[in-house]
């Protein structure tokens, strides 16, 4: 069992050194690529749909973020906290491929080690 956490521990550190840091204001330059992104999380939103939602806005409150993490919510499981009030007003650090939607970017998180909280 500890073998195997080590090698998770050695994947997800060798994911975070292999993509690159960018700033919320270059991410449109990084569409299809796998990047790192820091900031301070100013607003969260469940959609009250059939199928839940959680888009974690960033740069500016919706609707005039500049960069969503969008979380579906058949990826709420991987989760081990509860979304909106765990990384409320925090700063975290979000690694995953950019897409653009909108004309806005986005990283859809599907598992916690995608976010750290810094």
């Amino acid at each position: 069992m500890k073998n195997n956490f080590l090698i998770i521990l050695f994947i997800f550190s060798t994911t975070l050194v292999y993509s690159q840091t960018v700033s919320i204001d270059s991410l449109q330059h990084y569409e299809g690529k796998k990047v790192t992104v820091c900031a301070k999380v100013q607003g969260i939103f469940v959609s009250n749909k059939t199928k839940k939602t959680t888009f974690i806005n960033f740069g500016n409150p919706y609707p005039k973020e500049k960069f969503v993490v969008v979380i579906f919510e058949k990826d709420l499981v991987n989760f081990s906290y509860n979304i909106p009030t765990h990384l409320k007003n925090k700063k975290v650090c979000i690694t995953g491929i950019v897409k653009m939607y909108k004309g806005k970017p986005e990283i859809i998180a599907t598992k916690e080690e995608q976010i750290v909280i810094q």
